[in-house]
């Protein structure tokens, strides 16, 4: 595994302040976190494209050139906060599209997206959910494959595991597989380590989250689930660690902060949980 940091651990520092959220009054552009990165001296990043001029070819030409002169392997995070909206909109399926697009002309092969987000949690049955998205997604990937990039599905708190696991399995494109988030499978309700062992076969990337449980907001995926920089929660990450271990997982393990609870300081937080990361036997057993 390979340490990374995903851009929403800094999402306040890009203008996106959450519900019970404080204004830290910092702003950086994408260039201020990738030389942040650099100086961390991650092995990559998982860049969020509401964060990205991905329209202006000046700056993908730019990022692009940043990006090899850093070494960073990038992934594009696609579909912050509702992707596909659970597919019913043509017009997402076609923004994602040209972003696979952009993400092969700039040599990255790993496209992150989201089928849909919290709002879109029961408002149905799943099975209807996951019937309505697999010829989406499997356009998707067809159009991927042609370009030669691997599409990962989030956990996003918009269906249960299971039926993220059977969209998987009927899209059935060897070029489609997940990005397990080890916060977002609790906020669904699934057991961590279960959900973990389900999905690490299946798994691209990790979004490694930690959370206060003792905040948690339960039953209620878009309520108030408080980050913690990794290993100071009640997650069993060194469990998710190994499982995805002798799964013989071997990409990205990007830390990522959600929710910020008063008092928080981001990029202290991403310091201290690379740090944890790189202790002994966490990645490499």
């Amino acid at each position: 595994m390979r340490v990374g940091i995903d851009t929403y651990s800094y999402h306040r520092f890009f203008g996106e302040i959450r519900e019970g959220e404080e204004d830290p009054g910092t702003r950086w552009t994408t260039w201020d976190f990738l030389a942040r990165a650099t100086e961390l001296e991650v092995d990559g990043v998982s860049l969020e494209t509401c964060y990205l001029d991905l329209d202006d070819p000046t700056f993908r030409e730019r990022l692009a050139l940043t990006l090899d002169e850093t070494g960073l392997e990038a992934v594009l995070a696609w579909g912050h906060p509702g992707g596909l909206e659970m597919g019913t909109s043509q017009e997402r399926l076609e923004d994602l599209l040209r972003v696979v697009d952009i993400a092969a002309g700039m040599g990255v092969d790993l496209v992150r997206l989201v089928v849909g987000t919290y709002t879109h949690w029961d408002m149905e049955p799943a099975a209807a959910s996951v019937e309505r998205l697999v010829p989406r997604v499997a356009e998707a990937c067809r159009h991927a494959a042609e370009q030669g990039v691997r599409l990962a599905v989030e956990t996003h708190t918009a269906l249960p595991v299971p039926a993220l696991a059977e969209l998987i399995d009927r899209v059935d494109a060897p070029n489609l597989g997940v990005v397990l988030d080890t916060a977002n499978v609790v906020r669904v309700g699934s057991d961590l380590m279960e959900a973990t062992r389900l999905l690490a076969p299946l798994t691209d990337m990790v979004h490694v989250k930690d959370l206060d449980l003792s905040e948690a907001d339960s039953g209620n995926p878009g309520g108030w689930w408080p980050c913690t920089s990794l290993g100071r929660g009640d997650l069993d990450l060194p469990g998710v660690l190994a499982e995805l271990r002798s799964s013989g997982f071997d990409g990205l393990a990007c830390v990522e902060l959600a929710t910020l609870p008063s008092g928080s300081q981001e990029d202290n937080m991403v310091k201290e949980s690379i740090t944890w990361l790189r202790e002994p036997g966490r990645l490499t057993g």
